[in-house]
């Protein structure tokens, strides 16, 4: 596979193979999913199952054209018995990726950690991942977790880690740069979720990774900027060429996505891993473009 620097390229890769993924859309009845849903069905990406109030999905003002034969109705008024649908259909099979539409996170994460209906398996950890277009850098960045975890633990860390890498290769990236970032490459244990890089680092050293180039502590100048971060004269093998970057809370990374999409016009895709099918879960402010790429990421690591 070649390798998916934009997601331009992302769209163009998953049209050329003319095959859908099936995608289940919880309470789909908000303009900014169904205009994601809708140029997903019309690029041959998916067959969209839309679970939720079929007059509110039918209304005029979502739907401006015929619906494709691609698009399948299903008529649940009730926002969370239209969620359970939508988690049954992808736990039976009937569906291959899980998308959030306008219901709240907190009910669609109930249904998805249902011990017995849900869709993460026993023992798994469940966290966020994402890949990042900024105009400014040469490629996507792949990044954890702005959403789900507060405050990693080791094992909770390194399974992020261990989701990235997996994305990253399904993006066709052959030896994927991992960053740990902090406000410092100053490898003191006494900082806060210092000994957690330091230990990753050793495990990395031992091979637990895999093919793929790790370094950390570091900060955003030197993951991404080579010309910045030479003048702080830190040898790196990530030097301003990252792949990944895992973030030492969510505040961090949730603070640096948000700022790039803000000033420097980024997009952003993700998807909660962990769990059996990809889920696209993404905030009701991201744009239509966002939520667009979420699917076309889900569709590549199904």
């Amino acid at each position: 596979m070649v390798s998916i620097a934009s997601f331009a390229e992302l769209t163009a890769h998953l049209t050329s193979l003319n095959c859908r993924k099936r995608l289940a859309v919880a309470n789909a009845v908000d303009s900014h999913t169904l205009g994601a849903v809708l140029r997903a069905v019309e690029l041959g990406i998916v067959e969209a199952f839309l679970i939720g109030d079929v007059a509110a999905i039918e209304s005029p003002h979502l739907f401006e054209h015929n619906p494709s034969p691609h698009i399948h109705i299903i008529d649940i008024p009730d926002v969370l018995e239209a969620t359970l649908e939508a988690v049954r259909m992808v736990k039976s099979g009937q569906a291959d990726i899980l998308m959030k539409g306008l219901v709240n996170t907190d009910v669609l994460l109930r249904a998805i950690l249902d011990k017995e209906k849900g869709l993460l398996p026993t023992g798994s950890i469940l966290t966020f991942n994402a890949a990042l277009e900024i105009p400014t850098y040469h490629k996507l960045i792949f990044f954890s977790d702005p959403v789900v975890i507060p405050s990693p633990n080791l094992v909770q860390r390194t399974a992020m880690i261990r989701y990235a890498i997996a994305s990253a290769y399904r993006f066709g990236i052959k030896k994927p740069k991992v960053a740990l970032i902090h406000a410092t490459e100053v490898a003191n244990p006494k900082i806060h979720y210092m000994q957690d890089y330091l230990d990753i680092m050793q495990e990395w050293r031992e091979g637990m990774f895999g093919d793929v180039i790790m370094d950390g502590p570091m900060d955003i100048f030197l993951a991404l900027d080579k010309e910045r971060g030479s003048i702080k004269n830190v040898p790196t093998p990530v030097l301003g060429d990252a792949d990944i970057l895992i973030f030492p809370n969510f505040e961090s990374a949730n603070c640096f996505y948000k700022g790039v999409s803000l000033f420097a016009h980024a997009e952003m895709a993700g998807l909660l891993q962990g769990t059996e099918k990809p889920v696209v879960l993404t905030s009701r402010s991201e744009s239509v473009e966002s939520k667009f790429y979420s699917i076309a990421m889900a569709c590549v690591v199904s």
